[in-house]
């Protein structure tokens, strides 16, 4: 994809022009962010709120009724269930299993496990499993032969 920009006079009002051949879902997560700007969360870190933008999201986890953000070195917990947040977060983020959600951008790398399991490596070095439930389904959006 060619990018081209052109800087304007302060007083001018900035746009952005989108030429495609096809809508995809990534033309339209950066629209939405040019429009609205970076989505974020708000997560609790000793008990004080802090904003999370998605970009900085690695991983979610649910653990023992609670939910956890990760980010590259830090965690926050959030007052959303699994699903409130897999409806919320753009297609950046992939179910890899019951209890966790991960950042596709975050991945390193990905290797065969046992029992049809998937281990992704992110760029942090924590390890995730994609559990083989979630495998075809991950293996599909990466473009990976189904």
């Amino acid at each position: 994809m060619k990018v081209t920009i052109q800087k304007v006079p302060a007083k001018e009002m900035e746009e952005a022009t989108i030429h495609v051949a096809n809508m995809t879902d990534d033309v339209q997560m950066a629209i939405s962010l040019l429009e609205n700007g970076e989505h974020t969360l708000i997560g609790i870190r000793d008990g004080e709120r802090v904003p999370c933008p998605f970009s900085k999201i690695y991983y979610v986890e649910s653990v023992d009724d609670k939910t956890f953000v990760y980010t590259k070195s830090d965690c926050l917990e959030v007052k959303y269930k699994l699903y409130e947040l897999e409806a919320l977060l753009d297609q950046r983020f992939f179910r890899c299993s019951k209890s966790m959600i991960c950042n596709m951008r975050k991945i390193k790398s990905v290797k065969a496990g046992d029992n049809a399991r998937l281990h992704a490596t992110l760029l942090n070095g924590e390890s995730l499993v994609i559990t083989r439930s979630y495998v075809q389904e991950f293996k599909k959006r990466l473009g990976l032969n189904v």
